[in-house]
């Protein structure tokens, strides 16, 4: 029923890693669409009763909703509107070692980074249970180079989506973000596949600067406070 799309395909990774007998990660049939929760976040994919989707929302109070920028759904006054860009990966010359690139370790180090750069991250035992378990399934992959990472979160048929990329605060200044950037875009390029990533407006301009193209835009629902 998913779409080929990226909503489709995060849910298409969510239930590779969990399948349907976990009560954190559900998935409901919605007029010709399909929604899915997990935790405290909502991704709504194909065309979806929009009444059905909200009074869902009501009931369940997600803290997120990813949905297409076309599908402009009533949430009042309880959530604010975040624009988005779909940037394609490009691939570069990294000047990377490959051997430098630790690929699924370096959890902790990792975790120390992410927690310094993003407001809303998970404790550390929802976040570590949750990468563990999609690594083992095949479904991500967690980067780490000179202080900086890069969380593959899915790669569906050759579409890799790339998400919580920061650098720790001594790190920083290095290049080492776009650098690690470049690599992941090269090697999936020499495997045939496309790796993207989601920029809110205030990191379109970086994204752009270092070569990646814009390819699509969609609207998240943040719960206020």
């Amino acid at each position: 029923m998913v779409t080929d799309s990226y909503y489709g395909k995060k849910i298409l990774a969510a239930f590779y890693a969990y399948g349907g007998d976990y009560g954190f990660c559900r998935f409901y049939s919605c007029g010709g669409g399909l929604i899915h929760v997990y935790n405290a976040s909502m991704v709504i994919d194909g065309e979806i009763d929009i009444g059905e989707a909200e009074m869902l929302i009501r009931m369940t109070k997600p803290v997120s909703v990813e949905v297409k920028s076309d599908v402009a759904l009533q949430l009042e006054t309880a959530y604010e509107k975040v624009h988005r860009t779909l940037f394609r990966v490009k691939s570069a010359e990294s000047g990377i070692n490959p051997n430098c690139v630790k690929v699924n370790n370096y959890t902790d180090k990792c975790f120390a980074i992410l927690k310094e750069s993003f407001d809303k991250m998970l404790p550390y035992d929802d976040w570590y249970v949750d990468i563990s378990h999609r690594i083992r399934h095949n479904v991500s992959k967690l980067y780490w180079y000179d202080g900086s990472t890069v969380t593959q979160q899915f790669n569906i048929n050759g579409f890799i989506f790339l998400s919580h990329i920061a650098t720790a605060p001594y790190a920083r200044g290095r290049g080492n973000a776009r650098r690690l950037l470049w690599l992941i875009g090269s090697e999936a390029e020499k495997n045939g596949e496309t790796a993207y990533l989601f920029a809110q407006d205030h990191r379109r301009s970086f994204y752009e600067t270092i070569g990646f193209e814009p390819v699509g835009e969609d609207i998240l629902y943040e719960m206020k406070g």
